[in-house]
């Protein structure tokens, strides 16, 4: 009897609540005018009888909707005839049943919900951002993200009495569910950046340039979100004329590379190779449906192709798996790479090298091949060896170089070899940190390795940019990719002269580059800036550069970014701090802003790219100021200042993310000092737990992948130990109980009052998911304000396209939540029934 009353208490109320809510729903807000199009050339009775109306509507809006948003006077030519957009009044609509386009936006202010009403209109088909949205009976509803929402309309006309209700003339209107979910349509020819455009937008992912120069292969790749594809395509430029010689789609090519002899361009499109003639076009394949294909080169005689192939480990492991090393736990270990050579001409293959590990080819000279493979040897930090050795291809006899605990890369010297080492490495003199400091062996140095490999001479002793790669250039100099600081430069190193010099190729984030077999080198480089999207220049030494692609012109005309700013300030120490921040488009400076504060994971400093996986200018359009800092321990700063990273596990970053976010707040009037949340990933994540043990500053912290405790990540994470081998290099959990207790937060839980939401992918197997699961664990006993969401499938980082976009609603979903008050967009991602 009481679960019975109960129970119709509980409708009672239901019922109560859903009256109040229809009493307090606004009224509908009426779309006063369009883009109009038509009507068009197409007979909308024949399209329907043929039976293809979806797929041509779906064109329609795919088509046209390409490029450039629509203006009031543009024309599309289709058929022989001329139809120009055109502002509209709905209620203007004619009767005339032809295909027609309406064109308008909603623009949002926060995360709304609500219908579309549309009323009159014979078949109206109605696409949101590029997707279809079915009707019901009160309108097609729209769950609407903040930002700036296309709309298309397809429809056949004014509906006539006989097809709707009379009296019904054309009309749109936004029907809000509340008070507060407010839309505004409009047609002017600007948007906000969306999620969507940074993934899908066009992007070039592989160059190759001809030994001459003249030529320049570029592999393209975008999203088209109305015909749910990808869509990629290859082209090869004649950089002389400007013209395109050749252009023809394939699938997504993992490598591109032109013969030495500039007649052929040799693309890999997943289990097979092949060849393009330059002259004639033809195409043929060298290497064919050959699975396991690796990474591969030319031999310099262009006679040959050596390349990588993976022998499959079969071994059973259903029942019961032995672990034999800490390496046997990484996914594949067991797969052995061996190095191979297929003749052009005759396609016939041989193999090269038979070792117990796989091997990387480094470089290739007339008759000999610079190799390494991994010692499994745990002695020292950190923890492994590489074996570098030389191959003669004459008569398959080996040479050992070295064995080296630092290793990054290797090429040929004149005399003896150019390598890319840590400043720790044994036999070499790269470190210029004080007797008393372990430096970062992330921070990596140029040496001249002598041909017995006994001697290492640093080149860069007094250059504080890092190395992350190298390429020999035909007249012997070097051409070096390199962590400055917030950029991602070319370096080039002048062997007569002995010096290093920045190249200034006018991209902030150098994602790739290519050089000419020519002197000087004709270089082709492809990046982004923080403001900036991905382009392709042409570059000289002399800093002569020409733009030969440019996406902020073909994948975001009419977006409107907000400003990008550096600041900087000098930390208690005297130490100079980098950092920008990121405005919204629509900055006022007499407004309030909240704040999202980032820095960095790992070692590597948060670079000036565009986009990436923590897309900025995408956090700045949602109505936030962004300030992204670089403590110390980053590299690209000197040794000096990355060597903080060591045996730290975040005393000196927290310090200066604490005083820098003080320090940024105070100087900036239009920044809300109660309004602040804080953000970073893996190593950032770490730092995310690490700072809400020592400071209530954050009204609202996210750690994505973070580390809670030193220890368990150190012995379970894949590389954990490896990656402890530096940053915690010579500590262990039994001769520094300090560093792994008192600096993982889970063991400092109970210090912790911000809200704090904890990111993970299901099956990361760098961090792995149990360092989130501590935390929540602790938390939630604790009685803290705590959420954790995890991504089934997903590593380290999110990659997978539809889970990648609700990790980032999550992400702001979170921040509107604690920092705006406006808690509706995560209550409609995660309801608590």
């Amino acid at each position: 009897m009481i679960r019975s009353c109960l129970l119709a208490l509980t409708v009672l109320q239901l019922f109560v609540s859903v009256a109040l809510a229809a009493d307090d729903a606004p009224e509908p807000v009426a779309i006063e005018q369009v883009l109009a199009l038509g009507p068009l050339p197409v007979d909308a009775e024949l399209m329907e009888k043929a039976g293809q109306a979806e797929g041509v509507r779906r064109a329609l809006v795919g088509q046209v909707g390409e490029g450039s948003l629509p203006r009031a006077g543009q024309a599309v030519d289709a058929f022989g005839h001329s139809t120009e957009w055109q502002l509209s009044a709905p209620a203007e609509l004619a009767p005339a049943r032809r295909l027609q386009l309406w064109w308008f936006q909603l623009e949002t202010e926060r995360f709304v919900r609500g219908h579309l009403q549309v009323e009159g209109i014979r078949n109206a088909v109605v696409f949101v951002d590029g997707k279809q949205v079915d009707g019901g009976d009160e309108g097609h509803a729209l769950d609407l993200r903040n930002g700036s929402h296309e709309v298309w309309i397809v429809h056949e006309g004014a509906a006539e009495a006989e097809d709707e209700a009379e009296g019904v003339e054309p009309s749109l209107a936004w029907q809000g569910r509340s008070a507060h979910d407010r839309a505004t349509a409009h047609t002017r020819a600007s948007r906000r950046v969306s999620a969507q455009r940074l993934t899908n937008a066009e992007t070039v992912g592989d160059m190759a340039v001809s030994p001459d120069g003249r030529y320049l292969a570029l592999a393209y790749e975008r999203r088209d979100e109305a015909a749910d594809t990808d869509v990629r395509r290859l082209e090869i430029r004649d950089l002389q004329t400007g013209g395109i010689v050749r252009q023809w789609t394939s699938g997504r090519p993992s490598a591109l590379a032109w013969s030495p002899d500039g007649t052929k361009l040799a693309v890999q499109t997943e289990n097979s190779l092949w060849l393009h003639e330059r002259n004639s076009g033809q195409a043929r394949a060298l290497l064919l449906e050959q699975e396991g294909i690796g990474a591969w080169r030319w031999h310099p005689a262009s006679h040959s192709i050596l390349f990588g192939w993976v022998k499959k480990d079969e071994t059973e492991t259903d029942k019961r798996r032995r672990l034999r090393t800490l390496e046997d736990r990484w996914a594949g270990f067991r797969d052995i790479t061996q190095i191979y050579q297929v003749d052009v001409a005759s396609g016939i293959v041989r193999a090269l090298t038979a070792e117990d590990r796989s091997v990387n080819v480094h470089d290739v000279v007339d008759g000999r091949v610079l190799l390494s493979h991994s010692v499994i040897d745990y002695a020292e930090p950190p923890h492994g060896l590489t074996r570098v050795f030389e191959l003669d291809l004459e008569d398959g006899e080996q040479r050992e170089i070295a064995r080296l605990r630092s290793f990054n890369d290797i090429r040929y010297a004149d005399e003896g070899y150019w390598l890319l080492a840590g400043p720790s490495l044994s036999t070499g003199d790269g470190d210029v940190t004080p007797g008393d400091v372990t430096p970062n062996d992330y921070d990596t140095q140029l040496y001249r390795l002598s041909t017995d490999g006994t001697q290492a001479v640093s080149l860069s002793r007094d250059f504080d940019p890092a190395f992350s790669g190298i390429e020999r250039l035909a007249d012997g100099n070097l051409l070096l990719s390199a962590v400055s600081g917030e950029e991602s430069v070319l370096v080039h190193y002048d062997r007569d002269a002995q010096t290093l010099e920045i190249v200034d190729s006018g991209l902030g984030v150098i994602e790739s580059f290519v050089a000419s077999r020519t002197s000087p080198p004709t270089i082709v480089a492809r990046g982004s800036d923080a403001d900036a999207p991905q382009r392709v220049h042409r570059i000289g030494l002399d800093g002569d550069r020409e733009v030969l692609v440019d996406s902020r012109e073909t994948a975001y005309p009419d977006v409107v970014f907000g400003e990008v700013r550096d600041w900087s300030f000098t930390n208690a120490d005297g130490v100079e701090i980098d950092g920008r921040y990121y405005l919204p488009p629509d900055f006022d400076p007499e407004k309030d802003y909240p704040l999202i504060v980032y820095y960095y994971g790992g070692t590597v400093p948060v670079n000036r790219q565009f986009t990436g996986r923590y897309p900025f200018n995408l956090w700045a359009a949602n109505g936030y100021v962004i300030y992204v800092v670089q403590p110390r321990g980053a590299i690209g700063y000197g040794q000096d200042f990355s060597a903080k990273h060591v045996n730290a596990w975040g005393d000196y970053a927290a310090d200066d993310i604490i005083e820098g976010t003080e320090k940024f707040v105070a100087a900036h009037d239009f920044v809300s000092e109660e309004r602040i949340g804080n953000i970073g990933a893996s190593y950032g994540g770490f730092m995310t737990m690490y700072l809400a043990t020592k400071t209530d500053l954050f009204a609202a912290s996210i750690s994505h992948a973070g580390i809670s405790a030193l220890t368990s990540y150190w012995g379970e994470g894949w590389w954990g130990y490896a990656y402890s081998g530096i940053a915690s290099k010579g500590s262990f959990p039994w001769n520094n109980r300090e560093l792994y207790v008192e600096h993982s937060p889970v063991y400092n839980a109970d210090k912790i009052d911000t809200p704090m939401l904890l990111l993970h992918g299901e099956a990361d197997t760098n961090v792995p998911v149990g360092e989130s699961d501590n935390m929540f664990t602790a938390l939630k006993l604790l009685g803290r304000e705590v959420e954790m969401v995890e991504f089934p499938g997903q590593d380290h980082w999110i990659l997978d396209r539809e889970q990648r976009y609700v990790w980032w609603d999550t992400i702001l979903a979170w921040y509107d939540r604690w920092l705006k008050d406006e808690p509706e967009w995560w209550q409609n991602l995660y309801p608590e029934s």
